[in-house]
Order: structure tokens, then sequence, then C-alpha cells
């Protein structure tokens, strides 16, 4: 996984301005943190995903709000 590059950040705050800066934040450290547990070993979850899914909601949440098409 790559940071978000300044431009990136940048045209995401100008293109919705329900984005903050700590948003994109939020956003990478949930991506970086699912990426950090492997699957298939017993540290994850009950439900086989890499984060508990609180997480995973907050960052499909995140995806939505920086990403997604309206």
């Amino acid at each position: 996984m790559e940071p978000i590059t300044p431009e990136v950040r940048k045209r995401i705050l100008d293109e919705r301005p329900q984005a903050s800066p700590e948003d994109i934040d939020e956003y990478e450290r949930l991506l970086s943190e699912r990426f950090l547990v492997d699957p298939d070993s017993t540290m994850a979850a009950p439900d086989g995903s890499a984060l508990r899914n609180d997480d995973e909601q907050r960052l499909e949440e995140l995806y939505n709000k920086l990403f997604a098409t309206p």
C-alpha cells in the first residue's frame, strides 16, 4: 500500500468538502492495519477479517466519503 500523495490529498479535500485531513489520515491508518494481519493467522478476527467489524465498517465509511462517486 502506498500513502496518499499530497496531490491526491489536496484533490480529495478540494472535491469533497465533507472530507477532512483527519479522515484521510484515519483511512490510511485503518487500511495499513488491515495489511498487517495475516488473514490465515489466529490473530485475525473471528469472522476471518483482518480488522474488527467496527474498523471494517469505519474503513468502508471513509472510503465512501473520500472516493466513492455519488
